[in-house]
């Protein structure tokens, strides 16, 4: 039936064709931007702690806070959902992942090994041509605690380790490393280190660097150990 609703519907369509030829794209990228913002805000509110684990996404009251509809929200929470920080519950809602006890324990002790054979494949020249990404991380990651902005801190560090493992040269290596990023951020939340704690360890960055400079490989793993388990190197463990 048509009916003035549908006939003011039509002429509105047909202005923005004539006005904005380019009207559906532009929308379509507006939609995209806000649904990278809503991506960024959860992202950061999870790595910071404000989202728990095992806590519901609250779609509805974002697409209010935004002024859309839930289609955006829900994209943004589809791509976190990608990454591993978020678990879809079909036709129902979605909730932060979370991470047991002894999860975090395989990831660590995973995430050492994969890190330590990374250190075994670097030579002089592959640390070369990735150290100014090694210092440029360490750095961002020491400024971003500094002005206590933990998310950003935790990305950073994150881009650390990625660009160590990457300096192996071995892709497959770096390929099974990377699709850990969101279990290893999660590992650090669930760590839930003070500030204080946590400059210690991004000072360790540096640390790392110069051992790999000098080639002390052994010292380097050891250092790997402490940074990813935050305790002290075990006596008779040989990585």
């Amino acid at each position: 039936m048509y009916t003035k609703k549908f006939a003011f519907k039509a002429f509105t369509c047909y202005l923005i064709d004539v006005y904005n030829p380019m009207g559906e794209a532009t929308m379509k990228a507006h939609s995209q931007n806000l649904s990278d913002e809503i991506y960024n805000l959860l992202k950061n509110q999870i790595l910071s702690g404000k989202l728990a684990g095992g806590e519901k996404i609250p779609e509805e009251s974002l697409a209010k806070e935004f002024g859309v509809s839930r289609t955006p929200v829900r994209e943004a929470v589809r791509r976190l959902g990608e990454y591993g920080l978020v678990e879809i519950k079909p036709r129902c809602y979605a909730e932060v992942s979370t991470i047991s006890e002894k999860e975090a324990k395989d990831i660590a002790r995973i995430r050492i090994d994969l890190e330590c054979l990374a250190i075994d494949l670097i030579t002089a020249q592959s640390l070369d041509e990735n150290i100014k990404d090694l210092a440029r991380h360490a750095a961002e990651c020491q400024y971003a605690l500094d002005i206590n902005d933990r998310a950003q801190s935790f990305e950073q560090d994150s881009l650390f380790h990625i660009a160590l493992v990457k300096a192996s040269g071995n892709t497959t290596l770096f390929n099974v490393y990377e699709r850990l990023g969101a279990r290893i951020q999660q590992l650090r939340i669930n760590q839930n280190l003070y500030a204080d704690a946590l400059s210690d360890y991004t000072v360790q960055h540096g640390q790392i660097m110069q051992l790999l400079r000098e080639g002390k490989k052994k010292e380097c793993k050891r250092l790997i150990y402490e940074h990813i388990m935050h305790s002290p190197y075990p006596e008779g463990l040989e990585l």
